[in-house]
């Protein structure tokens, strides 16, 4: 039974996952004791770490281009949106019904984004016969939560959120896949090892480790100054999250033998092609029924993986005629006129997707029904 305050928050999930200030000066005390990292260390690490994953709620789609909003595409995509409480969060869920029902594909988005992110996604594999449900990971748009809370979240919610839905008659015999960006791509792989019943996963863009990936990051631009705050940042991991810590990406695939499609893009700055990736892992990973997709040139980011050449295009055109009319005004432009561009700009065009990678997720999940 989960424990509330009456508004919809959970009181567990609070003392358990995001302790209150003297609790972290106690937690503090306890590292810098047994660890012999200094105080200042100790508590520096925690306050950095807690402000890195603040809440993230919606932008203005004023001046937010694209198809990420459903008031652009509900005239094309029905809905429906709820609540539901896993052992840790309340989160907000989208349920989107297909004609054909061949299955359920749970969609996860990435950090610094929501569902609706991923509307021409959720849209493209609607009209492929499947239905979808997606949903905002603690503290972000309308789920509960006054933070992101840290890398692991975004498996932790999946877990519960794979549990929720398979305890409802309307869910739980529908076959399951699984698709992530990013957040969401190492929250598909990595909780395969904890639910057997995936019948295929695709990872888009996907970091391999939550648990490790800040570390690695704070390395590759601090060097051997990145060392001193890790015996924090591990102990303060495992007390938010448990056993989670110890699942990443790889431990995931290799736990199963269903198909796993894993998308990178060769320039990815955010989840590097060479590092932070799947892919980068690749020798390590002994399921025989994985493959691989490279994203080259324009589609090779982080996030136009998945999005059309062209919309690729249009994306640099628009940016391009902002910069050219902040130069023609002489200042930062108002939201009134960013607002006044955007109405202009073709939004389904700017978040078209990639349809080649698409139709090769789309088909890989068709040969597992």
């Amino acid at each position: 039974m989960i424990k509330t305050d009456g508004m919809g928050n959970n009181k567990e999930y609070e003392k358990k996952f995001t302790p209150n200030e003297k609790t972290k000066k106690v937690i503090a005390g306890i590292l810098a004791s047994v660890s012999g990292v200094s105080g200042f260390v100790v508590a520096s690490s925690i306050i950095g770490y807690d402000l890195f994953f603040k809440r993230y709620e919606r932008p203005d789609y004023r001046i937010t281009p694209g198809e990420y909003c459903y008031e652009r595409i509900k005239d094309r995509l029905t809905r429906s949106e709820f609540f539901y409480k896993t052992e840790t969060s309340e989160l907000k869920g989208y349920y989107y019904p297909s004609a054909q029902g061949k299955g359920l594909v749970v969609v996860v988005h990435g950090i610094h984004a929501g569902g609706d992110d991923y509307l021409p996604l959720i849209e493209y594999v609607v009209n492929h016969g499947y239905n979808v449900f997606s949903y905002n990971v603690t503290g972000t748009y309308e789920s509960k939560g006054d933070s992101t809370v840290g890398m692991c979240q975004s498996l932790v919610d999946l877990d519960g959120t794979l549990t929720y839905l398979k305890s409802l008659p309307a869910f739980k015999n529908q076959p399951l896949f699984l698709i992530g960006h990013s957040w969401g791509g190492y929250a598909v792989t990595s909780v395969l090892e904890l639910h057997k019943d995936i019948r295929a996963c695709a990872g888009i863009a996907p970091m391999n480790d939550g648990s490790k990936i800040m570390m690695e990051t704070a390395r590759r631009y601090a060097g051997e100054l990145a060392v001193a705050p890790k015996p924090v940042f591990d102990a303060y991991q495992k007390i938010l999250f448990g056993k989670y810590v110890e699942y990443n990406g790889v431990r995931g695939i290799n736990s199963v033998d269903i198909p796993v499609l894993i998308a990178q893009g060769k320039t990815d700055k955010v989840i590097t092609y060479d590092g932070h990736s799947i892919t980068a892992h690749k020798a390590e990973i002994t399921n025989p029924n994985v493959v691989y997709y490279d994203g080259y040139g324009l589609q090779g980011d982080h996030n136009n993986i998945w999005h059309s050449f062209e919309a690729a295009e249009y994306q640099n055109k628009v940016a391009e005629e902002l910069k050219a009319l902040k130069k023609a005004k002489g200042k930062k432009l108002t939201i009134d006129e960013k607002a006044a561009y955007y109405r202009n700009v073709d939004h389904r065009l700017y978040s078209e997707v990639n349809e080649k990678l698409l139709s090769k997720i789309i088909e890989m999940f068709d040969k597992q029904l």
